[in-house]
């Protein structure tokens, strides 16, 4: 008997140094013909370097052993099969919604899901803080011959709730961004725009977001712009254009490769509204810095976030010249040095969960008209 439970341990110690070993012996063999690329959209740990101290060394060296281990990638997608297969999915960063639908968790800066919820809110204070920089904004822009407007970008969650899961309740409404628009609104001179209603209604005929990513696509990206320069009081589409799919295009899936299955995501299809689009003249599709050559007759700057990389050309082809900034270019410099005049008309698009970046963008913009 003694003997056999020795066998036994002895197996176990084997079998457990060669799961630790055996998959770093194998790497450099079998390397060249596994899944190597990085489908996340971050860039994975690095190695702790001598300005690591000693505290932060046990997890800086564990965050690159984890994004930097032998067959990574086939074990993701291994463990994201098995989840698929049972109906669920262990992930610390996505929500798995009905009918396949993915969501984002609250995760670093987001809280989509406790802002979906009705969880978070302004204060009184913050949102008087936020219109009476707005209204100066305005009012500095209006002495100058320019107009301004402020643009949310509905959170999916809103707009597909129908495809949220029964365990992720609504304790509230309105939510934060529902409330603060309207206070907005009320409390401002300036046009605001929170198209919820109108991507939710539009969603019931139009998918208008991406199945695995958290943006709108260029269907739900049309029709703000559209009602953007409604909005603006100018010639707006009011039916809906044709769509053209476009199946060699991949559709973003930041979602599904944030939880291991990026090669599960090939039923989302990319749409292509068959209408005319600004050209983009400077700047590669979707950098932070774009200037657009529309058929329209003023000039605008956007001042974006995510969300406004397909935004721009659908509202850039209402003007005639048109500067894009994402929001990590938007600077009193950059402005000084890109935007040498005062634009017609100035749009600030802020996502849903990013709501908290405008009191940012607002006091950039008025710094900039200081010394322009």
């Amino acid at each position: 008997m003694k003997r056999a439970v020795k066998w036994t341990n002895t197996a176990l110690i084997v079998g457990f140094a060669a799961l630790l070993a055996g998959p770093n012996l194998l790497w450099p063999i079998l390397r060249g013909s596994c899944d190597t690329v990085n489908h996340e959209n971050r860039t994975l740990a690095s190695f702790p370097d001598a300005e690591t101290s000693l505290t932060q060394w046990p997890t800086a060296f564990e965050a690159w052993l984890s994004d930097n281990a032998p067959f990574r990638n086939e074990m993701l997608v291994l463990k994201a099969e098995v989840d698929r297969s049972i109906g669920t999915l262990d992930s610390s960063d996505v929500l798995q919604g009905k009918d396949g639908w993915l969501f984002l968790k609250d995760v670093g800066d987001s809280k989509s899901i406790s802002d979906y919820q009705g969880l978070t809110a302004y204060s009184d204070a913050e949102k008087a803080e936020l219109s009476a920089l707005i209204q100066q904004l305005n009012d500095e822009l209006s002495a100058r011959g320019s107009r301004l407007l402020i643009l949310f970008a509905p959170a999916k969650e809103g707009v597909y709730s129908d495809r949220m899961p029964a365990s992720i309740p609504i304790v509230s409404r309105p939510t934060q961004v529902q409330e603060l628009s309207a206070y907005l609104q009320t409390n401002t001179a300036c046009p605001v725009l929170f198209p919820l209603p109108e991507l939710t209604e539009a969603a019931a005929a139009q998918q208008v977001y991406y199945k695995y990513d958290t943006h709108w696509n260029n269907a739900g990206a049309w029709l703000a712009a559209q009602k953007t320069l409604a909005a603006l009081d100018m010639p707006a589409a009011q039916d809906w254009p044709l769509f053209l799919t476009e199946p060699e295009i991949p559709c973003p899936a930041d979602l599904a490769a944030m939880c291991g299955r990026w090669n599960m995501a090939s039923d989302d299809v990319y749409l292509e509204p068959d209408v005319p689009t600004a050209e983009r003249i400077e700047g590669s599709d979707g950098a932070e810095l774009m200037r657009f050559s529309g058929s329209g007759s003023n000039s605008l700057l956007l001042a974006r976030d995510s969300y406004g990389a397909a935004l721009a050309p659908y509202l850039a082809e209402g003007f005639h010249d048109t500067l894009v900034l994402h929001g990590n270019v938007l600077t009193v410099d950059t402005l000084l040095a890109e935007q040498t005049t005062i634009p017609d008309t100035v749009v600030i698009e802020v996502a849903e969960r990013f709501c908290g970046d405008l009191t940012g963008r607002v006091k950039v913009l008025l710094a900039w008209l200081e010394n322009c």
